[in-house]
């Protein structure tokens, strides 16, 4: 009886191959994600947004420039708003920065609705996850520009 062979095995070289080319790729030193580049359209309307984890899971969603809160959430609500957020303190982790901090969110000229954070350059247009995730959205934005438009009235 003849011994078997397994280097011989053409699954054997396949898996190897797979292997080093896997060893390669994670190995790069200029291997790093960059975020997808920005829409070419400009703001008509946007707001600097904070996003306060409260007690028992509530997150607060703050104007930054009022201070005003424009939005509350108790734990098991808005998980739609949850996921972007979380979304955009990972890329901030991943790039060992602080994850608090302000958020931009802004109308573009060409109706799409992009939340973005200043710090990494990520950015996700808010379109691309339907019509009510969007509109979810859009209701903070006009209550950031409305208490924006009534700060600015107050100190005239």
């Amino acid at each position: 009886m003849r011994p078997r062979r397994t280097l011989g095995h053409p699954m054997v070289w396949v898996i190897l191959g797979m292997a080093l080319l896997w060893a390669w790729g994670v190995s790069r030193e200029d291997a790093h994600y960059a975020p997808p580049q920005q829409q070419a359209s400009l703001p008509v309307s946007s707001a600097d947004l904070l996003f306060i984890d409260g007690p028992r899971g509530r997150i607060d969603v703050i104007d930054a420039q009022t201070q005003a809160t424009l939005a509350v959430y108790e734990s098991g609500e808005g998980s739609f708003l949850r996921g972007i957020v979380r979304s955009l303190v990972r890329e901030r982790r991943v790039r060992n920065l602080d994850p608090g901090g302000e958020f931009n969110l802004a109308l573009l000229d060409n109706g799409s609705l992009v939340i973005s954070d200043p710090d990494t350059g990520y950015w996700m247009a808010l379109e691309a996850f339907g019509v009510d995730n969007r509109r979810l959205f859009a209701e903070i934005l006009e209550q950031a520009v409305s208490e924006e438009v009534a700060a600015a009235d107050v100190l005239q």
